[in-house]
C-alpha cells in the first residue's frame, strides 16, 4: 500500500498538470496489480496436474471440452480451473482421475517414501477378458497418440505385444494363467482348445500388435523370457490341458514363429508386422540380452511429459504408477542393466543367432516329445 501511495505522489509531482496522462498510467497500474494478484494466487500444484493431464489425451482432442463435459460445467469454467482461477473441488479431481485413469500421485508430489499405484486385474466373469484386453488397448492408443513416446520392456516373460499377433498363442497363455495361475474356478473342468478365441478379442489383440510396431521400444530378454514359456506349455502337455495333440503342436508352431519373427526385427532394429515393410519403422526397435534374471516384468513408458511403470502382479495382473520417484529411480535401473546387458539388434548377428537358436533348439525337444 505504501508503494502505492508513493507512486500515485511521484506521478502527481511529475505530470502536475497533465491528467490525461496520469489517468493512463494509474490504469496501467491497475491492470498490473490485478494481473499479478491472479497470477500469485494461482493454485500451482493445480496447473502442474492439468499440465500432466494433457498427456493422457489424444492430440486431437481438446482438453477443455472434454474436462467440460466431466464435470458438467461451462467451458470456460473448465479454463478457468486450467489456469489455477478457479480451485478444483476433491469431488472434481476424483471425476479426472478416474476418468482418465491417473494417480492421485499427479497432484501430491510429496513422493520420496509412498506411491500410489493402478491395479489392473483379469476377473472372472463373461466380459473380464475383453474389459482387460480392451483396457490395454486403450493404454497402447494413448501411447501412440503421444508424442514423444517410448516403451522399454524388461522382459521376464514373453512381451505381450509380441504374443499378441498369435491370436492361438495368445488365447493358450490366457487359458493356461487362468487355470493354472489364478485358479479361476470355472476353468477348472476345462481343456484348451484354439477355437475358443472369441473374434473381438483376437481383433483387439492384432490392433495392440500393429499399434506395438509403431512405438520406439527397447526390449530387455534373458533365457528364462524363452524358458518359462516352455516350461508352461510343456506343464499343460503333461497336465492333459490340451483337447488334442494336434492343438498343443499348434501353439508349439506358433511359439516358434513368434521368436524366429522377432529375431527377424532384431536383426533389422525395426518391428513390423509384415517382414517387407521392415523399412517402415527402421530403427525403432533395440534388443537387449541380459545374463542378470529379471524376477519381474517391468514396463517402462513415456508418453509426452508424463513417465509410467507397469509392473506384473500374479503373473498376469498389472499395476501401474506415475509417481516420478519411482519412475526416475525404475529408469536408472533400466539404464544401468542395459549398460550390463548385450546389444543383440542390428549387430552381434553371432550371438543373436546362438541365444534364438537355443530357444528353438528346446521348442524342437518339446515337439519331438509331443509327437
Amino acid at each position: 500500500m505504501y508503494c502505492i501511495e508513493y507512486f500515485l505522489h511521484y506521478l502527481q509531482k511529475q505530470t502536475p498538470n497533465n491528467y490525461t496522462l496520469q489517468k493512463f498510467l494509474i490504469q496501467v497500474l491497475f491492470f498490473f496489480l490485478k494481473y499479478m494478484t491472479i497470477t500469485l494466487t494461482k493454485n500451482p500444484i493445480q496447473i502442474k496436474f492439468f499440465e500432466r493431464l494433457r498427456t493422457s489425451v489424444p492430440a486431437n482432442i481438446s482438453l477443455a471440452a472434454d474436462i467440460a463435459e466431466i464435470l458438467e460445467i461451462s467451458a470456460d469454467g473448465a479454463y478457468r480451473r486450467m489456469r489455477g482461477e478457479s480451485v478444483l473441488s476433491m469431488d472434481e479431481l476424483v471425476l479426472l482421475c478416474r476418468h482418465y485413469k491417473v494417480s492421485p500421485d499427479l497432484v501430491v508430489h510429496a513422493e520420496d517414501t509412498g506411491a500410489s499405484f493402478t491395479f489392473r486385474k483379469l476377473v472372472d466373469k463373461a466380459e473380464g477378458l475383453k474389459e482387460y484386453i480392451n483396457s490395454i488397448l486403450e493404454d497402447m492408443q494413448t501411447i501412440y497418440a503421444s508424442n514423444p513416446k517410448q516403451i522399454i520392456y524388461a522382459a521376464n516373460d514373453l512381451p505381450v505385444f509380441h504374443q499378441f499377433r498369435y491370436p492361438h498363442y495368445a488365447a493358450f497363455k490366457i487359458f493356461s494363467w487362468k487355470r493354472t495361475i489364478l485358479n479361476i474356478t470355472t476353468t477348472e473342468t476345462l481343456k484348451f482348445n484354439i477355437s475358443n478365441m472369441p473374434p473381438e478379442i483376437s481383433d483387439a489383440c492384432k490392433k495392440i500388435a500393429e499399434l506395438y510396431t509403431q512405438i520406439p521400444s527397447i526390449e530387455i530378454w534373458h533365457e528364462d523370457t524363452m524358458d518359462s514359456n516352455l516350461k508352461l506349455i510343456e506343464y499343460a502337455w503333461d497336465a492333459g490341458l490340451f483337447s488334442c495333440k494336434e492343438d498343443a503342436l499348434t501353439i508349439c508352431k506358433e511359439f516358434s514363429e513368434l521368436l524366429a519373427s522377432v529375431e527377424k526385427q532384431a536383426a533389422r532394429s525395426s518391428k513390423f508386422m509384415k517382414e517387407e515393410k521392415w523399412a517402415e519403422n527402421e530403427g525403432n526397435f533395440t534388443m537387449y540380452q541380459s545374463e542378470l534374471l529379471l524376477s519381474n516384468n517391468h514396463i517402462f513408458v513415456t508418453r509426452g511429459v508424463e513417465k509410467k511403470i507397469y509392473l506384473s502382479h500374479n503373473t498376469f495382473n498389472t499395476m501401474a504408477t506415475t509417481n516420478s520417484s519411482f519412475c526416475n529411480e525404475t529408469e536408472n535401473w533400466l539404464k544401468s542393466l542395459m549398460q550390463k546387458s548385450l546389444m543383440i539388434s542390428g549387430t552381434a548377428e553371432k550371438q543373436r543367432h546362438r541365444f534364438f537358436k537355443n530357444g528353438q533348439n528346446k521348442i524342437d525337444e518339446l515337439v519331438a516329445r509331443i509327437k
